[in-house]
This record gives structure tokens, C-alpha cells and sequence, in this order.
């Protein structure tokens, strides 16, 4: 039998066009609540999976489903009480006793992954350049970053660019230019470089002259086959600082250096981290 739908209130047997339309209308508000359901399940899966992919989840309390985040944010780590850090925990209730992760210092940038309560749970960089997460109270977190900022040297005439985000550091094996003094390995070499972001921040004095530890840092990059001198910036006190570095024309950087101009350079530990390096061309 052909069916008219046009008719169908019509036909013996056939509920009529109300119960359609009244079916139509409850398919309608459930979609909603479909879709609300798949964006919650797709953020819980992407944030376990961004979690696990540190390589060190194996202790957390990962989040409950939930609680975690639509979009992940990026928020920084205010300036702790008397200290360069703040503690992160495995677990997100601070009164159960449980593992400390390694420290989050002042000016790092996280990446939130859930919410809940009072505490986020994060990701981040260990001072070793080592990916890392777990929990920390939310009021510990900024939308700015609080440390100082400079630029220092003159930007490059504008020009086409890309922006490597693909670049992770590591410590070198051997120190700067074969001495002690610490330095940031790239993963990959980048060419036609023209700019890149530092961070910078004593985390250890290592002695109670502190005269002799602050001063102006001059900044370094190694070409591959010699080191470079590229800028400088003030550092009279402790304290997290981001320097945008321009370079006069474009390099090959395969590693990045700051040389403490004092007289114990080798003395403090410090963090580093050298990102967003920008190519010409």
C-alpha cells in the first residue's frame, strides 16, 4: 500500500499528523541533551588522554568525568610566599596525605584540564623541562603572567613568519661553550630563526652572598658551530622574567644560553625555557 503522507490523518489505522509532529517536537528537546552528553565524553577522553600522555600520571587521581574542561585553558603560576614555587599533589583533597609532584615555579605556564572544587588539575613543566600534572588550588593560578617582561633587542622588519611550536628544550650534557654553566638544548634544530620567547628565574641561591649572584643576563644561542651573543636583560632581584629575543638576521639555533654577569655566575640554579622561535620566510 502507497502511503500519502500528505493524507495520513487521513488513513484508517494511522495515529494522524499530532502524534508526528508530537514526536518531532520530544526528538528535538532530547538532541540537546545528546549533544551536551557527547561534548562531555569527548572532553573527558581528550583530557585522560592529554593526562597520560605526560608519562607521569601513573599516581593521579584523575579527575571525575565531569569535571573536566570543555577547552583546556592556559593559566600561570602566581608567585609564591617566600618561595620560587608552589607544591602540586597527586590527589585534589589537600587534607589526604598523598605524593608531591615535582614543584610548578612562579610564571610557568599550565595547561587546565578539569576543575573541581578549589583545585585545578594541571599540566606543566618541571624545572628539568620534563612534562608533568597533577593538583594545585585554582586561586594558585593566574590569567597574566606575573613576572616581569622586556624585549631585548630591536625587532626585524615585518616580513612573512611562521611560529615553530614543535620545539621542546632539554638540559645540555655539557655546560655552556664546555664550562659548568647550564644551558637549553632544542630538540631540532631551527633554521632561518629570527626571534624566540625566554623564560628565565633563579630558583636556588646556593649562597648567602647574594651580591654576588644578581646582575644583567646576557643572552646566548649556538648556532651549531659557535656561540652567539643575541641580547640582555636586567636581573636584580629573584623572580620569574619573559624576554622576547629578536635577532639582527636570521640564524640557525640549536641551543639557548644565559650568562649571569656577576661575579659567581655558576652559582644559583635556575629554570629556563625557550619557545615560540620564529622563522623568516
Amino acid at each position: 500500500m502507497k502511503i500519502d503522507f500528505k493524507n495520513i490523518g487521513c488513513l484508517p489505522g494511522y495515529p494522524g499528523r499530532q502524534l508526528i509532529l508530537t514526536l518531532v517536537m520530544i526528538l528535538m528537546l532530547l538532541l540537546p541533551f545528546s549533544v551536551a552528553e557527547a561534548e562531555e565524553n569527548t572532553a573527558a577522553q581528550r583530557g585522560k588522554e592529554a593526562l597520560t600522555a605526560t608519562g607521569h600520571a601513573q599516581f593521579l587521581q584523575f579527575p571525575e568525568e565531569e569535571d573536566y574542561l570543555p577547552e583546556m585553558k592556559t593559566l600561570y603560576a602566581r608567585k609564591a610566599f617566600h618561595a620560587p614555587c608552589l607544591e602540586v599533589k597527586e590527589v585534589p583533597d589537600q587534607k589526604v596525605m598523598g605524593r608531591n609532584m615535582p614543584y610548578l615555579y612562579e610564571g610557568t605556564a599550565v595547561t587546565v584540564v578539569a576543575e573541581q572544587g578549589e583545585m585545578s588539575c594541571i599540566i606543566y613543566p618541571g624545572s628539568n623541562n620534563k612534562t608533568y600534572c597533577g593538583w594545585i588550588r585554582s586561586i594558585r593560578l593566574l590569567e597574566e603572567f606575573p613576572g616581569e617582561q622586556y624585549t631585548a633587542s630591536t625587532e626585524p622588519a615585518s616580513g612573512e613568519r611562521t611560529v615553530r611550536e614543535d620545539i621542546t628544550c632539554s638540559w645540555g650534557e655539557l655546560g655552556y661553550a664546555k664550562y659548568w654553566h647550564p644551558y637549553t638544548k632544542l630538540s631540532s634544530e631551527v633554521q632561518n630563526c629570527i626571534g624566540f620567547t625566554l623564560e628565565y628565574q633563579m630558583i636556588a641561591e646556593n649562597t648567602e652572598k647574594w651580591g654576588n649572584i644578581f646582575g644583567d643576563r646576557v643572552i646566548m644561542i649556538c648556532s651549531g658551530q659557535e656561540w652567539i651573543e643575541v641580547g640582555r636583560f636586567p636581573y636584580p632581584e629573584q623572580g620569574a622574567v619573559k624576554v622576547q629575543v629578536w635577532l639582527e638576521e636570521p640564524e640557525t639555533v640549536t641551543a639557548v644560553c644565559t650568562r649571569a654577569q656577576c661575579l659567581e655566575p655558576d652559582t644559583p640554579d635556575i629554570r629556563q625555557l625557550a619557545y615560540d622561535f620564529i622563522t623568516a620566510g
